[in-house]
Order: C-alpha cells, then sequence, then structure tokens
C-alpha cells in the first residue's frame, strides 16, 4: 500500500497488459505462419495451441476493457489517518463495481 500511486492501474494496463497483447498477438501470427507449412498431426497440435492462445488473447481483451474503465473512471486515494476511500468520478451512486460505499461503511464520519 505504500507505494500506491494514483495512476497504478493505468500504469499496470500500459505497461504489463498491452505488452502481453502485443505478445499473443506475435505468437498468433507465427503459429498461423507455421500451420499453413504443417501436415497431419502437426496442424493438430498447432491448431490447437493457436486455439490456446486465442482463448487468452480475448481473456485479455476483456481484462483490458475492465481496468480500461476503472482507470479512466476511479480515483484511488488512501490517506494514513483514513484509510481507504473511493470516489468514482463519473457514477457515485450507481457504480458498477460494488465498491462504492459511503463513508460510514467503513466506519469513518
Amino acid at each position: 500500500m505504500h507505494r500506491y500511486q494514483p495512476d497504478t492501474i493505468a500504469r499496470l494496463r500500459s505497461d504489463y497488459v498491452h505488452e502481453q497483447q502485443s505478445r499473443y498477438r506475435t505468437a498468433i501470427a507465427d503459429i498461423e505462419k507455421r500451420i499453413s507449412g504443417a501436415s497431419g498431426s502437426e496442424a493438430v497440435k498447432l491448431n490447437k495451441e493457436l486455439d490456446k492462445l486465442n482463448y487468452q488473447a480475448d481473456e485479455l481483451i476483456t481484462y483490458e476493457e475492465k481496468i480500461h474503465h476503472l482507470a479512466d473512471t476511479f480515483l484511488y486515494r488512501i490517506g494514513t489517518g483514513t484509510g481507504y476511500k473511493n470516489y468514482c468520478s463519473i457514477h457515485k451512486k450507481n457504480c458498477c463495481c460494488k465498491v462504492n460505499r459511503s463513508s460510514r461503511e467503513f466506519g469513518n464520519e
């Protein structure tokens, strides 16, 4: 918690998620090239590997969309005296993240 900064989620997205997406795209392109030259059991094996990578890439896209939403809509502030507070900058009452609570729920008044 002591190293938390307001841009932590945005940095996670840009430094790690985008790089992993790039790795998946490169691996998928490589396997697609290898499939075109393969035959028989090698092609079946590569197709299974391609399916697995496509699934992981799709899952990462979904995750990226979620943290993109968090990075764009939330401002997190952690204070030493007050503890954790979450401020939703767009829709405080009807927030979809279930983290949006009043300070009374945290024991702060």
